[in-house]
């Protein structure tokens, strides 16, 4: 009886490509010396069949040195060390510049804080760089097959290289801890806005809050935003240095609103409901802002207002010329009165329609019985808290009022103080007719 081909093939300890590479002849097994570099193809005669089977043309591999690559993709910087020096001695540079600031017999102009601010930001920037060019760490890529990587496993050139690799990351690392942390210039620009004789202007404000967003220290801001309206102006190359009292009520002393805006976008950006509602209190809330607000969008207003009734009694009294059959005095005043009556009224409605308009609420509105005047100055913090609602809450319309927790039950609290509610049940999708 003839036999035949196995159906299955009996179970080795080695893999089936393993056990295919040590069948073949000795010549044919040439290319698995790790000492070839580069051989010329060469032509080989017909292997003898076995069992019937027709041959299989094996395809070379690789040889070792390219079969693994142990080095990484990304490209290593240049002079790692020398960069991570040079950003030192800037930083000490820039620690003695500030240093000048503080010690001056004199206020230094505003020029020379601002210096130091975008100091602090291009350090930062390079500090941030010389970390992203690290290379990672080596790593084995197959570019063929397993079994030219388990017969690569005791090249010793390969382990050296893995050591060479190992201790150059090593010693990148111990270069890269020696650069300035986001803490140390976070502290140095405090340092800047809290000493007496750097004057906060709305630039220096600015540069500092987006340094502090650069660095993601956003706690910082509420301090910077006190002092801005608290803080005694130093006089300009007064020496010794002179200070003149700031009012936290001016309107001049408001926090700019683009200011505002960036302060309170860096707190919900940073998840945090204290920081935010601190950011509001020290901007829309405060006494400058309000003043503010009334003398730029009600001083012009408010001029024409009073500066109506003198208008339309002068046209009434050239009206009057043309009174005819009737008394001129007569006519006058009731022209006088109609046009009055008109112009308040159609300004009474447009003062109503301007203060109840509620379009763009979301999830924060008005309590019943609040003056309207009130509600429109203090519609930048209603504003604001609506923001904070909405990055809190879900975004699903049909999910709001199930939030919990106590964040958002201190934030309804904090909205009904204010004369505010927080989800209305009778707006809500559903729970209206």
């Amino acid at each position: 009886m003839k036999r035949g081909l196995p159906i299955r093939a009996q179970s080795r300890p080695i893999c089936q490509l393993c056990d295919y590479i040590l069948q073949q002849p000795t010549c044919r097994r040439s290319f698995l010396s790790t000492s070839a570099i580069k051989t010329a193809r060469v032509q080989r005669q017909p292997a003898r069949q076995h069992g019937g089977l027709p041959t299989i043309r094996s395809r070379p591999f690789a040889s070792s040195a390219r079969a693994l690559e142990l080095e990484p993709e990304i490209e290593h910087p240049e002079d790692t060390a020398e960069r991570t020096k040079s950003l030192n001695l800037r930083l000490k540079e820039l620690e003695k510049h500030m240093r000048s600031i503080y010690d001056s017999p004199k206020v230094e102009p505003e020029e020379a804080a601002l210096e130091a601010l975008y100091g602090l930001t291009s350090i930062f920037k390079e500090a941030r760089a010389i970390r992203a060019g690290l290379p990672l760490p080596s790593r084995v890529k197959l570019h063929q097959s397993s079994a030219s990587a388990i017969l690569m496993l005791n090249d010793r050139p390969a382990t050296e290289k893995n050591t060479r690799n190992a201790s150059t990351n090593a010693r990148q690392e111990d270069t890269v801890s020696s650069l300035p942390s986001a803490d140390q210039l976070s502290e140095l620009a405090l340092e800047l806005v809290r000493h007496e004789k750097v004057f906060i202007s709305p630039a220096f404000l600015s540069a500092y809050i987006d340094l502090q967003i650069l660095l993601k220290r956003p706690r910082q801001i509420p301090e910077a935003l006190h002092l801005y309206a608290n803080k005694s102006i130093p006089i300009l190359n007064s020496s010794p240095p002179k200070f003149k009292k700031r009012s936290p009520k001016s309107y001049k002393n408001a926090v700019p609103e683009a200011v505002a805006t960036k302060a309170l976008d860096a707190a919900i950006a940073a998840k945090d409901i204290s920081l935010a509602l601190r950011v509001i209190d020290e901007t829309y809330t405060a006494p400058a802002w309000i003043r503010r607000k009334i003398l730029t969008k009600v001083g012009i207003p408010g001029s024409a207002v009073l500066a109506t009734p003198l208008g339309l009694y002068m046209i009434a009294q050239e009206l009057s010329v043309y009174s005819g059959y009737l008394d001129p005095m007569f006519y006058k005043w009731y022209a006088f009165a109609g046009m009055m009556t008109y112009v308040f009224g159609t300004g009474t409605l447009g003062f109503v329609a301007l203060t109840t308009y509620n379009h763009h609420f979301d999830r924060v509105v008005w309590q019943l019985g609040t003056p309207l005047f009130e509600r429109w100055l203090r519609e930048d913090e209603r504003a604001a808290l609506d923001r904070i609602a909405g990055a809190w809450g879900f975004k699903e319309t049909w999910k709001r009022g199930d939030e919990t927790g106590p964040e958002w039950e201190g934030l309804k609290k904090l909205c009904l103080l204010r004369a505010m509610i927080l989800d209305k049940t009778d707006l809500m999708p559903g729970m209206n007719a």
